[in-house]
């Protein structure tokens, strides 16, 4: 379910946020149903849409999101959905379109009005020049679909989403704003208090085991310099691994950071013998059960990244 195909008619719905015409046949409907690819979207519809929404989630946030299962259960939760809120750039792209397809439900596919990707307005990282060779590894041809993991971003995905639940349902569009701006002063406060924690760490090198927290780092200010997977979703060679460990101790690295839906054990290793620090993170709210929002996940972020880089700096 590739953006540049779902995003013409979102956007068109975002230059007439203004109109008072109803976004979908239920626009007056009590309860708008919302089918959420991610625990991370599931979190911003209830925010913004507060008592207003039902919101269905499909992946958890322990899940990769790239494979998940396209399950008949999950064909059953879309099929009489208002609106679909995924990430986009074909991160889904191996079970939605399957999903909805079965769902039959016109509103979510490909055009439909309650199609919502939430990439509009991100800027998008590394989206590869010209045409994409696989052998490469899993590229994503439209960029970069980690977005989420800049909370700047997240205010972002919210704005796109009180315009979703404005233009479905107007009657309710004065609480969908300022639901939004509670939203946006409580990250932006939280931003504020993130980027001074790790300012003294600007500039610091460190190795990921997957291309996935680019937009992270790069709002951190730091450099990723080299990655467990030289091709992204390809287990390493032993040479890679070998020159890998090299650099590590060569550039007192002090730093591997991976997701905790990756197998650990060819890590710790890595780790165990270069002196790194490995720090296993969640990389969505509820991928541990004590992150429940935003601000708990980056707050769980900043913490264990700045800790790492504390204990691992050199004399």
């Amino acid at each position: 379910m590739g953006s540049t195909t779902l995003l013409p008619r979102f956007v068109a719905c975002l230059l007439v946020l203004g109109s008072t015409i109803p976004f979908s046949a239920n626009a007056h409907a009590k309860t708008i149903k919302v089918v959420a690819t991610t625990t991370d979207i599931a979190y911003l519809f209830e925010a913004i849409g507060n008592s207003q929404v039902e919101v269905r989630t499909l992946a958890k946030g322990y899940q990769d999101p790239h494979y998940l299962e396209a399950k008949p259960s999950y064909i059953a939760r879309m099929r009489d959905a208002d609106l679909l809120g995924y990430v986009g750039l074909e991160l889904e792209v191996g079970w939605l379109p399957l999903l909805v397809e079965g769902a039959r439900n016109s509103r979510l596919g490909a055009g439909g009005q309650g199609n919502v990707p939430l990439s509009v307005g991100i800027e998008i990282r590394d989206v590869p020049a010209g045409e994409v060779d696989r052998s490469k590894g899993d590229l994503h041809p439209l960029g970069n679909p980690h977005y989420w993991l800049d909370p700047r971003n997240q205010i972002i995905m919210a704005e796109t989403i009180a315009t979703a639940l404005a233009l479905t349902d107007p009657d309710h569009r004065e609480d969908y704003s300022a639901n939004l701006a509670e939203f946006r002063t409580r990250l932006r406060s939280a931003i504020d208090r993130w980027e001074e924690e790790m300012a003294p760490f600007r500039g610091r090198k460190i190795v990921c085991y997957h291309t996935q927290w680019e937009y992270l780092t790069d709002w951190m200010g730091l450099e990723i310099v080299d990655y467990v997977e030289n091709r992204p979703g390809i287990p390493p060679s032993p040479r890679h691994l070998h020159e890998l460990k090299q650099r590590i101790v060569g550039e007192h690295i002090p730093l591997i950071l991976m997701s905790n839906f990756f197998e650990t054990g060819s890590v710790e290793k890595i780790a165990k013998s270069t002196g790194a620090i490995l720090v296993v993170a969640p990389a969505s709210i509820k991928g541990e059960d004590s992150i429940t929002d935003p601000v708990k996940l980056f707050d769980h972020l900043v913490e264990s990244i700045t800790a790492a880089l504390s204990d691992g700096d050199t004399p």
